[in-house]
């Protein structure tokens, strides 16, 4: 179809099937429901923070191109988030069409630097599986450059984990482990002000705003100290983490016992597997959970001049 006929436009709620049905097709590594897709482009984990939408490109009625436009004004930083063209309409100027409107929204915004995939709570995966091979050349031809890599690992959840020794020595030595609450609140503020920061509190508060809470603590003296959670985003993966404890009680067993209890939650919720996404210590996941790397995402980034 000739180029004239393209219309660039935002997506909304209507749009979603049509949007499912195009990234199903292009996304053959990847399984996913309509709801997923509705989460991660509909649902912003942190609106007084975020600004999202999705960047439609249409030919006629035939919609060809996708692509998520994501910033955080604070601190000058945006991300393009899920993004494809249908594969007859590859290499036809389509991506770049839509690119170039992202550029363009983010420049004006103020944005100086713009990450690939990986949205705060929010992320499809952590960067692109260099399997679609067509989407990192498009990037690395736009001026993005890989500056890391990282990957997801995969747990079994044949049998249930052991907890209750843990529990019992922790306890015994004066800490508290036990499921978060819904008035946990300002505890959760302290510490991760403490400790680890804004975007990992937004992920708490949604495993936190989960029914049961998909959070699990160690307190000690009324205090947070460590944390796991689970199903804060992509919960039909079985998404584990992020998890965290304080460096003054690391290498007492707390992280994976907060560990276990969360895969045990996955299991007893359904899930066969459990997906570690965007994982640091490797060797800490393979120990204590026999987990194993199952896909390697590579990461891309460009300043905007």
């Amino acid at each position: 179809m000739n180029s004239t006929n393209r219309t660039i436009g935002v997506a909304n709620q209507e749009d979603l099937e049509s949007i499912w049905t195009l990234l199903r097709g292009e996304l053959f590594l990847d399984q996913f429901s309509r709801e997923l897709i509705d989460e991660k482009l509909f649902t912003n984990p942190a609106p007084d923070r975020l600004a999202s939408e999705a960047l439609l490109c249409h030919e006629g009625e035939r919609l060809v191109g996708v692509m998520q436009v994501v910033r955080r004004d604070v601190d000058r930083k945006g991300w393009i988030g899920l993004f494809a063209v249908r594969t007859e309409s590859q290499r036809m100027g389509i991506a770049s069409l839509l690119l170039d409107r992202a550029m363009e929204q983010l420049r004006t915004k103020g944005i100086d630097e713009v990450e690939v995939l990986a949205v705060p709570g929010n992320y499809f995966t952590p960067g692109i599986d260099p399997r679609y091979t067509s989407g990192l050349c498009f990037l690395e031809k736009r001026g993005f450059r890989r500056f890391k890599d990282c990957v997801n690992l995969i747990g079994k959840l044949d049998v249930p984990f052991e907890t209750a020794t843990d529990i019992a020595r922790l306890e015994s030595e004066g800490l508290e482990i036990r499921r978060a609450r819904e008035q946990d609140g300002r505890l959760l503020d302290a510490y991760f002000l403490r400790e680890f920061g804004d975007d990992w509190r937004m992920e708490a508060g949604l495993a936190l705003a989960n029914d049961p809470p998909s959070l699990h603590l160690a307190l000690k003296d009324g205090a947070v100290i460590a944390f796991s959670a689970h199903s804060t985003q992509n919960r039909e993966w079985g998404f584990f983490g992020p998890m965290g404890t304080s460096p003054e009680t690391r290498g007492l067993g707390i992280g994976r016992l907060l560990l276990r209890l969360c895969l045990n939650d996955l299991r007893e919720a359904g899930h066969k597997t459990a997906v570690i996404p965007w994982v640091g210590p490797i060797p800490f996941y393979s120990h204590h959970a026999d987990c194993s790397v199952e896909r390697v995402f590579w990461r891309y980034r460009c300043h905007i001049s």
